[in-house]
């Protein structure tokens, strides 16, 4: 009867072992799923400021600012504080050269953090 048990309870171990691993390896590929999309995100949205930051600095023009604004405001959604201040920065700097590349480079920055991507 002893040797029925520890089958049995073997059986269930190795049961409930299996349904453990299976919700774990579930909870990290759904962590890694929601990871990706925000990267995704943030990077489709950035992509889609500064080219309409390139558009309105070749092309200036009423529709230009209308296209970087909608795309700061996308990025408003998606971007980390910081993103968000250094995007007010470059509008803030409109008409300093010295400051607008001062802005440029913390933009770019912030951008790198904010998508976790390594500057060399």
């Amino acid at each position: 009867m002893d040797i029925i048990q520890l089958i049995s309870a073997a059986g269930i171990g190795s049961i409930v072992g299996s349904l453990l691993t299976a919700c774990v390896q579930a909870w990290l590929s759904n962590r890694q799923q929601l990871n990706n999309r925000n990267f995704q995100e943030k990077k489709e949205a950035f992509l889609g400021l500064l080219n309409a930051y390139h558009q309105a600095a070749i092309k200036p023009s009423d529709t230009a600012s209308k296209e970087f604004a909608f795309w700061q405001m996308r990025c408003e959604l998606v971007a980390s504080a910081k993103v968000r201040k250094a995007i007010q920065e470059i509008v803030d700097t409109n008409h300093s050269q010295e400051k607008r590349l001062i802005a440029h480079e913390n933009m770019k920055a912030a951008m790198r953090h904010n998508l976790q991507i390594q500057s060399f």
